[in-house]
């Protein structure tokens, strides 16, 4: 009846305790291969022949003929000055050739009758070459005291109005050659970048207006230069619109497929945590198949569901996917089948 009634304390099973925390986890294959890693940039939709046109000498404008969007023909008149004070410079040089032609003439008269000297007479010669110089200067002005379209295309932007006064050289009106669609995209590449980038190089362009279009492009330009300003090398990417609507200004994602391939390894992307730009950490199991190891990897980019990575995956086999955002450094694990 003693023997019946003693109570003995239940003692906890080690194993029960090892299962209830236990994390049941799956694990992938790291696939290593050569990957064309893509280089990304961006930058503003414009075209090859995108122009900033203005008149080659300072005055008021007198007529602006178009509006901003508007289509012109290569050719057709834009903008004009008002050409009161540029006639009357055109007219002053013109008077000053006639006279120091008379003058010449009567020179060259007297120094035959020897009544006038050699000195007096390259005087004379001096001063009807700078004068006619000097016609010929006023009447380039003149020519170019209006606009005229450089090429077939759109009026992007206009930069003032009619009764300003603008200096020479100051932009006036931007056009570009829409009409021709010779669309581009103007990127600026780190050193890093730039060496791995050849002309003809193949890329793929995303744009906010169209975000369920990739266009197609190519590398047609890259500057053996950097910009002293900001010490990137200016590329430029030309853009197969397919029939679509473009405009200048409008943003671009680039991804240019170099020619250059790496091996890299290849992971599942649920296999990264903790990813912070291009820095990132994933799980593999240890030796003992029960417990992990968090290893720091970079990211060389993400294509679909998998994760390229270029660094940190040095003999490593397989990574965990399945359970890994309940993982720490000291977890036990249990590798599903």
């Amino acid at each position: 009846m003693l023997i019946t009634c003693k109570h003995e304390t239940k003692k906890e099973n080690p194993a029960l305790q090892l299962d209830e925390s236990t994390i049941a986890v799956a694990v992938m294959p790291v696939h290593q291969g050569t990957y064309n890693v893509p280089v990304v940039s961006s930058g503003l939709i414009s075209t090859e022949t995108e122009s900033k046109l203005s008149f080659k000498i300072g005055g008021i404008i007198s007529r602006i003929f178009v509006e901003e969007g508007q289509a012109v023909t290569k050719g057709e008149l834009l903008a004009s000055l008002d050409l009161t004070e540029i006639n009357a410079q055109v007219s002053q040089a013109k008077n000053t050739l006639e006279k120091t032609k008379r003058d010449l003439e009567r020179g060259q008269r007297l120094y035959k009758d020897s009544a006038a000297t050699l000195e007096q007479m390259q005087n004379l010669q001096t001063a009807y070459d700078v004068a006619n110089e000097n016609f010929t200067i006023a009447s380039f002005n003149k020519q170019f005291a209006t606009i005229h379209a450089n090429t077939s295309g759109r009026i992007i932007r206009k930069f003032a109005s009619e009764g300003e006064q603008v200096s020479s050289g100051s932009p006036v009106l931007m056009m570009n050659s829409s009409g021709q669609n010779n669309w581009i995209v103007k990127i600026g590449l780190p050193d890093v970048d730039w060496v791995r980038v050849k002309k003809g190089d193949h890329a793929r362009i995303f744009l906010d207006a169209y975000p369920n279009e990739i266009f197609d492009g190519e590398v047609s330009l890259i500057n053996e230069g950097s910009d002293q300003l900001n010490g990137l090398y200016h590329a430029e990417i030309r853009v197969k619109a397919n029939g679509h609507k473009l405009a200048s200004g409008l943003f671009a994602k680039v991804e240019i497929l170099s020619q250059n391939k790496q091996s890299l390894h290849g992971v599942p992307i649920e296999a990264i945590v903790e990813g912070k730009g291009k820095n990132a950490f994933v799980f593999v199991p240890d030796s003992d198949r029960k417990s992990v190891k968090k290893l720091p990897v970079v990211i060389a980019y993400i294509t679909g569901d998998s994760a390229i990575i270029s660094k940190g995956l040095e003999n490593v086999n397989e990574v965990i996917t399945s359970g890994s955002a309940f993982l720490t450094e000291f977890s036990t694990i249990q590798i599903s089948k």
